[in-house]
């Protein structure tokens, strides 16, 4: 004979539905929190790890949509106050680790942005901004007319191409490059590892950065106004990917070691595709040798840069512009190129004399 529940009275939920409730929100948000929860830990950690950290952390700020996920999950769990209380501080707590190390490159560095705004607001005739712009090039399918078509709108004064080869070289120099830019260092090679800078600037040229696989032209642009000039390099440091890790921490750290034995007070520039982020601790190491990344600076440090032009949208940030204490960050942002898969990026620099 079935219970029936007297008129005017609420059925009183199972006590066993309850406990369900709470043990499946409870691994829901687990198990959405931990992708963040995990790559924090390799992020912070002291360790060097290679296959598959290396590549999960490029995607790393992805990881905070799940945590916010997972908050919510927690806060759903129900009656259950305990488990309710123990399980949302834990996601609360991975979840501002994640937001206090993505912070920074969020939000405009206050003392960078009033130099900015300073330096743009008493600009005065040509040539007082510096003007620089890094794409890889990719393969032959690079629109070449598109590309000095962004370099006319955006008034590049120095352009720097990873992965620069004779095909490409040959589709820039007929649409027009020299007339544009008609001072160039050239690393280039049919097997595209080949690189260049093309400038406004007269270039002298140290030589590439040593013991790469993939070529990284180095130059020194003469610039009215700045008595030492600039010291640009167009980085392309090789992609982590498996069995080439060992070599990109090797690119990172040279490039590192090249910047602690630079001379003091030289403004320096360095950009390109650095095929990797600031979750890599490489890089990191890298902007502490006295560099600030223009993006970060910009609060743009979470922009995206690649891939382009393809099915999937850009959700990761390997192409940068790093610049020492020299020169100010006045603008930051990023270019789409028909025929690459990355963006081109894009910076408005300012000397502090």
């Amino acid at each position: 004979m079935q219970a029936t529940v007297p008129e005017g009275r609420r059925a009183v939920p199972s006590r066993h539905a309850g406990v369900w409730r709470a043990v499946l929100l409870s691994l829901l948000a687990v198990l959405l929190a931990l992708p963040g929860a995990v790559l924090t830990a390799v992020r912070i950690g002291p360790w060097e790890l290679g296959t598959p950290w290396v590549q999960l952390l490029s995607g790393y700020p992805l990881t905070v949509p799940l945590t916010l996920a997972s908050v919510l999950a927690a806060v759903l769990v129900g009656r259950r106050r305990r488990v309710r209380l123990v399980v949302s501080a834990g996601m609360v707590l991975v979840l501002a680790v994640q937001l206090a190390m993505l912070a920074p490159r969020l939000v405009p560095m206050l003392a960078e942005r009033g130099a900015a705004d300073l330096a743009a607001s008493v600009m005065e005739g040509p040539g007082r901004l510096l003007t620089v712009m890094s794409l890889n090039v990719g393969s032959s399918d690079l629109d070449a007319a598109a590309l000095l078509d962004a370099v006319r709108a955006n008034h590049v004064d120095i352009l720097a191409l990873p992965e620069l080869g004779p095909v490409t070289l040959e589709r820039l120099e007929n649409a027009g490059i020299s007339g544009l830019l008609p001072y160039r260092v050239t690393d280039v090679d049919s097997a595209n590892v080949g690189n260049g800078i093309f400038s406004a600037f007269p270039l002298t040229t140290p030589g590439r950065v040593p013991g790469s696989q993939f070529f990284q032209s180095r130059a020194v642009a003469t610039v009215p106004g700045i008595p030492s000039g600039i010291h640009l390099t167009s980085v392309h440091v090789n992609s982590p990917r498996p069995g080439h890790v060992p070599r990109w921490q090797n690119d990172l750290n040279e490039l590192a070691a090249l910047q602690n034995g630079a001379q003091a007070n030289s403004p320096t520039v360095l950009l390109g595709d650095f095929n990797s982020s600031l979750d890599h601790r490489g890089l990191r190491n890298l902007v502490s040798t006295g560099l600030s990344d223009a993006a970060s600076a910009t609060g743009r440090g979470l922009w995206p840069t690649w891939p382009a032009n393809s099915p999937a949208p850009p959700f990761v940030q390997i192409d940068h512009v790093l610049v020492s204490r020299e020169l100010t960050v006045v603008s930051f942002t990023t270019v789409p190129v028909p025929g690459s898969d990355h963006l081109a990026v894009l910076s408005e620099l300012s000397y502090r004399g």
